[in-house]
This record gives structure tokens, C-alpha cells and sequence, in this order.
């Protein structure tokens, strides 16, 4: 005979609510960062982010495993700024995908091409 469970509606919200907390969790990357390595500002932050967005949806990757944001608010100025978390992978996708004339962007392409080739051989 087979057991039939059924889940409280309030049950399957606390482990919604649990399985992305744990999602989160990995999303130890502050994508502002990012600065740091070439890039300008948060426009080139955010145009590098879609390009690394559509490559996971192109993969059939949810990009929620790897990309998360929360609010940040500045009291004293009055200001309100979306900040963006990313797992190692996607920090460095993100990394990948930014504009050619970034040296940090080219180097971590010529790097990452280098080990695929070496790996073929």
C-alpha cells in the first residue's frame, strides 16, 4: 500500500522559504566589488550582469541559484540602491562578460581559453 503525504500549505511555505534561504546562503560575492576590476560603474556592472543572465537561461540554468539582491538604504541621504549578491560562479561569469577594453575581463577570458586548449591536447 502506498502513503499519500500531504503538505500543510503553511508547511510548504517554511521549506520554499528554507530552500532559498540555503540558495542565498551561497551568494557570497558583493558584485559592486567589481570595481575593483576595471569595471566603471553600476551600468557596466548591470550590462555585464544580462549578457551572464542570458547565458544561463540560454543553458537552462536558473539564474536565481546564482544571482540574489537587497536593498540598501542611506538614512542620512535619503537614498535607496540595489545591491547584488552572486556565487563564486557567477562573480566570475559576471567577470567574463565584461567589456573587451577591461584588462581584467581579457585576462580571465585568455586564462580560461588557455586551460580549455591545454585540456584538449
Amino acid at each position: 500500500m502506498e502513503t499519500i503525504v500531504l503538505f500543510d500549505t503553511r508547511l510548504k511555505a517554511v521549506l520554499e522559504a528554507f530552500n532559498e534561504a540555503l540558495t542565498h546562503r551561497e551568494l557570497c560575492y558583493d558584485l559592486s566589488t567589481l570595481t575593483h576590476y576595471g569595471f566603471s560603474g553600476s551600468d557596466e556592472i548591470n550590462l555585464a550582469l544580462k549578457r551572464t543572465m542570458a547565458v544561463f537561461k540560454g543553458l537552462g540554468i536558473d539564474p536565481k541559484q546564482h544571482f540574489g539582491y537587497f536593498y540598501r538604504v542611506d538614512i542620512s541621504k535619503g537614498q535607496t540602491s540595489r545591491q547584488w549578491r552572486a556565487s563564486k560562479l557567477g562573480f566570475y561569469l559576471v567577470l567574463s562578460n565584461g567589456l573587451p577594453r577591461n584588462p581584467y575581463t581579457g585576462a580571465l577570458q585568455l586564462e580560461m581559453l588557455n586551460a580549455f586548449l591545454e585540456k584538449l591536447q
